[in-house]
C-alpha cells in the first residue's frame, strides 16, 4: 500500500546571511544527517499517514518518522520540509484550498530555533502567515507571533537510507494480498493473531482490519522497525455481521452497527459516519459516499438526521448536496424510504440537521448514498436513524436577542459532539431616535411581515432548478405562486441565500445556505402571510438584493418584475444597499396570503435576500373565518359551527370563537358570513 503524502514547499528569501535554526541538505535523495522535531503551540507535529492530509500534532515527541523533518534546499532555490515516514514534502496550498506545488512559499526566522511561514498568492500581491493550529487539527492564518520552533531530533552519520521494506496490499473481490519490497522481514497480523506468508488475507465481516510490521536490522545500527495499519473494504456480498458492534441508539433504545460503506480519503472512512463521534467525518469522492448499518430489530423511520462535518463553513465545496435513504430486510433488496436534491445543509460545524420522514415500513438494514456532491469531495460526519439519544447538552456560547432580531443560544451534546441552536424570542422594545430605531432600523408604525436574514432565523419554502440543455428556462409549477398550492415538498431554504464563491460584499453580508453553487440555475419561493386586519391606508414596502432576475409576486398576481442583478456594491449590508418597490395594498387580503418570489441565475454571483415592511396591518396565526383549518373561508366553516353549536362535534372546529367573545354561539356564524360576503 503507496504511504500516504503531505506537501509543503517552502521558499526563503533574503535570509543567506542570517544562521538558520537547522542544517539543510542539498537533496533529499542523499541521505539526511539532521531531524528535527517541529513544534508549535507546545505540540510536536508529525505528518499524518494519509495521500494529502492535515497534518496533526501532539503534546509529546515520539520515536517515530512521522516525527521526523529535514530542511532540503540552498538560499538561492529555497528551502522544502520533508517527511521521513511519508518521504514527500509538505504542500500548504491556499488557504483552505487545494493542494498545489509553489515555489513562493517561503521560511523566516523569528530567533535563533523558531521560524514562521508564509506563503504569497496572486504573484505576490497577498500574504497569507501559515501556522499549525494545534487545537483544530489544520493550518491556518495567523499573524506574525505564532511560529514553529524548530527542536534537532537526533543526528545520523548513516550516507544512505536503511533499506527497511515498503508494503503494498492489493484488494481482490474476495480477498486482500500483501507484499514488500526490499529487504528485511515483514510480520501480518489480524488481531492479535500473526499470519503467515503469503500475506494474503479473505475478506470477511470480522478481517477487515489488520496491521503489517516491517523490521530491519543493519549491520551495527539498531534495529528499524515501522508499523503498517490498514482497513480493506468489506464485501457488499458477504451478508451482515452475525456479531455486530453497535455505535449509536436512538431515543427507544435500539442499536445501529456499521456493516460497511465506501472507500474514504485520508483515513476518514465510512465507518466514521456511525461512530457516534461527530469530531471524526468521512471524506471522499461522492459516489464513495454510502453506508450501509444494521439495526438491532426491525424499525420505522420517522425521521433521520445528517451531521455536518467539521470546517463545514470553510469548506464549503465538500458539502453533501444530494441522497437516498434506503432500508432492506434481506440485507439484498432495498426499498426507498426517502430523497433529496439540492439540500440545503447548513454550512456550520458538527451541527445535526434533521428530516422528518414519517415511514411506516420496518426495516433491519438501511443504506445512506450520497447521489451528489458540491464539487469533487464531500464531507459527512454523522448519519443517525430516528431521534437520537444524546447525552447532556451544555451550552457554549449566545448570541442575545434585540427588537429586530431573535438571539440564538448554542449546546453541544457531551457523548456525540453534535451541536444544536435554541432561538431566543426577540425584544420587541425598540428605541427610536427621530422616528427611526437605533438598533433595528424600522420606521415608527412600521411592522415587518418577512424578516431578512441579518435581523432573524428564517427559512422560506423554496424549489430548485437548473436550466435546460437547449437554453430554454423550466417551466414554473402550476400554480406556485398561489395560497392554496401544497408545497411541503419543497426544500426549507435559509434566508438569505448567496454564493459562496462570493469574495466580497454579499458572501460577508447573507447567509450563504443555499446550494445556488452553479450558474443557469433558478429557484421558486414561497413567503406565507397571514393578516387579520388591514387599514384603508395600508402601504407595503418590499425591499430586496438580487442576483440575477426577479419577479414578485402577491396572491398569483405579478407585483415587481427586475431583470438583471441588484448592483449590490460590495463590502456593504443589507440595510444601505438593497432595492425597494412599493407594492398596491390591494393585492394583500385578510386571512392567507403568499408573497412569491422567482429568482432566475445566469451567470456569475448568485444572492437573494428580502424584508417586507408594512404599515396599518395587524398580522397573526390564524385566519380569519377559517373554523375548519383548511385555509380557506367558505360555506364549509359555516357547517362547521353550525354542526359544533347544535350537534357538538368539536373535531370541526379549528378556530370557532370569532368574535373574540370567548363562547362559540351563532353571533360567530354571523361573523363567519360577514367574511365571506366581504363585509
Amino acid at each position: 500500500m503507496k504511504k500516504f503524502f503531505i506537501l509543503l514547499f517552502l521558499l526563503i528569501g533574503t535570509l543567506a546571511a542570517w544562521s538558520f535554526p537547522f542544517v539543510p541538505i542539498a537533496n533529499s535523495d542523499v541521505r539526511p544527517v539532521h531531524w528535527y522535531f517541529l513544534k508549535t503551540g507546545g505540540r510536536f507535529v508529525y505528518a499524518s499517514q494519509s495521500d494529502e492530509a492535515d497534518i496533526a500534532a501532539s503534546t509529546t515527541s515520539q520515536n517515530n518518522d512521522a516525527y521526523y523533518w529535514c530542511f532540503v534546499g540552498n538560499a538561492s532555490s529555497g528551502y522544502r520540509i520533508y517527511n521521513r515516514a511519508t518521504k514527500m514534502y509538505l504542500s500548504s496550498g491556499e488557504f483552505f484550498g487545494d493542494f498545489y506545488d509553489s515555489y513562493v512559499d517561503k521560511v523566516e526566522q523569528r530567533d535563533n530555533n523558531s521560524f514562521y511561514i508564509y506563503a504569497l498568492f496572486n504573484e505576490g500581491t497577498l500574504k497569507n502567515y501559515l501556522c499549525y493550529r494545534s487545537d483544530q487539527g489544520f493550518y491556518t492564518t495567523m499573524g506574525k507571533d505564532s511560529y514553529f520552533t524548530v527542536t534537532e531530533a537526533f543526528v545520523e552519520d548513516v550516507p544512505q537510507y536503511s533499506n527497511y521494506p515498503d508494503i503494498n496490499v492489493e484488494t481482490f473481490d474476495d480477498h486482500c494480498l500483501v507484499s514488500a519490497e526490499g529487504t528485511g522481514e515483514v510480520h501480518l497480523y489480524v488481531g492479535d493473531g500473526e499470519v503467515e506468508n503469503p500475506y494474503s488475507i479473505m475478506r470477511t465481516n470480522e478481517d477487515q482490519y489488520f496491521t503489517a510490521m516491517a523490521t530491519n536490522k543493519e549491520p551495527g545500527k539498531e534495529l528499524v522497525s515501522v508499523t503498517y495499519d490498514f482497513t480493506v473494504p468489506k464485501l457488499e456480498s458477504s451478508g451482515p455481521n452475525p456479531n455486530p458492534t453497535f455505535t449509536r441508539y436512538d431515543a427507544n433504545g435500539v442499536g445501529y452497527a456499521f456493516e460497511y460503506g465506501g472507500v474514504g480519503q485520508y483515513g476518514c472512512e465510512a465507518s466514521y459516519m456511525l461512530d457516534a463521534d461527530a469530531n471524526t467525518y468521512y471524506q471522499g469522492e461522492p459516489q464513495q459516499c454510502y453506508v450501509v448499518m444494521q439495526a438491532s430489530e426491525p424499525v420505522a423511520v420517522k425521521q433521520y438526521s445528517l451531521v455536518t462535518a467539521i470546517d463545514a463553513l470553510y469548506v464549503y465545496e465538500w458539502m453533501i448536496r444530494s441522497w437516498k435513504l434506503e432500508g432492506s430486510n434481506d440485507f439484498q433488496n432495498w426499498t426507498l424510504i426517502d430523497t433529496k436534491k439540492d439540500y440545503p445543509m447548513p454550512l456550520v460545524d458538527l451541527t445535526e440537521v434533521v428530516i422528518p420522514v414519517n415511514d411506516n415500513r420496518k426495516f433491519r438494514f438501511f443504506k445512506f448514498t450520497c447521489t451528489e456532491g458540491v464539487y469533487s469531495n464531500v464531507r459527512l460526519s454523522e448519519i443517525w436513524i430516528n431521534e437520537q439519544n444524546h447525552g447532556q447538552w451544555t451550552q457554549f456560547d449566545s448570541k442575545v436577542s434585540t427588537c429586530g432580531a431573535e438571539g440564538e443560544r448554542y449546546y453541544k451534546c457531551s457523548e456525540c459532539n453534535a451541536k444544536k441552536t435554541e432561538l431566543i424570542p426577540s425584544d420587541e422594545t425598540h428605541s427610536f431616535y427621530d422616528g427611526v430605531c437605533t438598533q433595528c432600523g424600522i420606521h415608527q408604525g412600521e411592522k415587518r411581515l418577512i424578516y431578512n436574514s441579518q435581523r432573524v432565523a428564517h427559512y422560506v419554502k423554496a424549489k430548485h432548478d437548473y436550466r435546460n440543455s437547449d437554453g430554454t428556462w423550466p417551466s414554473a409549477p402550476q400554480g406556485w405562486n398561489t395560497p392554496g398550492f401544497n408545497d411541503q415538498e419543497w426544500l426549507d431554504l435559509p434566508m438569505g441565500t448567496a454564493n459562496p464563491g462570493h469574495t466580497n460584499g454579499p458572501r460577508y453580508s447573507l447567509r450563504y445556505n443555499s446550494f445556488w453553487f452553479d450558474e443557469y440555475n433558478c429557484y421558486w419561493m414561497r413567503f406565507p402571510i397571514i393578516l387579520t386586519e388591514i387599514a384603508n391606508d395600508a402601504t407595503f414596502t418590499f425591499n430586496c438584493v438580487h442576483d440575477d432576475n426577479m419577479v414578485v409576486y402577491v396572491n398569483g398576481q405579478e407585483v415587481i418584475n427586475k431583470d438583471g442583478w441588484c448592483e449590490t456594491p460590495y463590502g456593504s449590508t443589507f440595510a444601505n444597499t438593497h432595492e425597494s418597490y412599493t407594492i398596491p395594498a390591494s393585492a394583500f387580503r385578510r386571512g392567507k396570503n403568499v408573497l412569491a418570489v422567482y429568482i432566475q441565475q445566469n451567470w456569475g454571483g448568485a444572492y437573494f435576500d428580502c424584508e417586507l415592511v408594512s404599515t396599518g396591518v395587524t398580522a397573526g396565526d390564524v385566519i380569519p373565518g377559517d373554523v375548519n383549518g383548511d385555509g380557506e373561508v367558505t360555506g364549509s366553516d359555516v357547517t362547521a359551527l353550525y354542526n359544533h353549536i347544535l350537534f357538538g362535534q368539536d373535531t370541526e372546529i379549528f378556530n370557532g370563537d370569532q368574535n373574540g367573545d370567548g363562547e362559540v354561539t351563532g353571533s360567530d356564524v354571523t361573523a363567519v358570513y360577514n367574511i365571506i360576503l366581504g363585509l
